[in-house]
């Protein structure tokens, strides 16, 4: 499949009884799926019958609300959604809306992104995951040194250098962290 597919969520349950699902996204706000057709779908555990691969379905309808709700092309009943659960969610990076402003960039772009210490410069390890908490969304950077995850909040204090296009972050680490 493409390297360039992107997870925008996950989806654990169904919803009513003609085939839809209640999506959970990375990005609920402005998702990417409010302008894709075309979305990807991995099992997440045993209990799915996608295939490893992965699987593509095309969006009949879905509605933002309190939560997502999706249908997907021939996906008509309750159990056959079912079957499909539990899923994550792609989408390739190349059916993303443009960027038009200038200093804006998606999270996802920071994925896989080497994180220096702002203060000694010293290289900390990768940007591998991010997460939303309900209040900003979390970065997890996997440590070179194979140490602990650091989870850190995607705030201004935080992460003072955002380089894109030489694939750099700098970050302020705690104290607590810079202690160990």
């Amino acid at each position: 499949m493409n390297d360039d597919l992107i997870e925008v969520g996950q989806c654990h349950k169904p919803h009513g009884i003609k085939g839809g699902f209640s999506f959970s996204l990375a990005a609920h706000d402005e998702s990417v799926l409010q302008h894709v057709k075309t979305i990807l779908l991995f099992p997440k555990g045993p209990s799915s019958t996608l295939c490893a691969s992965g699987v593509e379905y095309t969006i009949e309808q879905i509605s933002f609300g309190n939560k997502v709700i999706v249908y997907l092309d021939g996906i008509s009943t309750r159990n056959q959604a079912e079957e499909l659960i539990p899923f994550v969610i792609k989408v390739s990076r190349s059916d993303f809306a443009p960027i038009t402003a200038d200093g804006e960039f998606y999270i996802a772009d920071l994925l896989h992104t080497k994180v220096f210490d702002h203060l000694s410069g010293k290289e900390i390890g990768v940007i591998s995951s991010f997460y939303e908490n309900n209040a900003q969304t979390v970065f997890v950077i996997q440590n070179s040194s194979g140490g602990e995850l650091i989870e850190l909040p995607f705030v201004d204090h935080f992460f003072p250098v955002v380089d894109l296009d030489n694939k750099r972050v700098e970050i302020l680490l705690p104290e607590i962290i810079n202690d160990k």
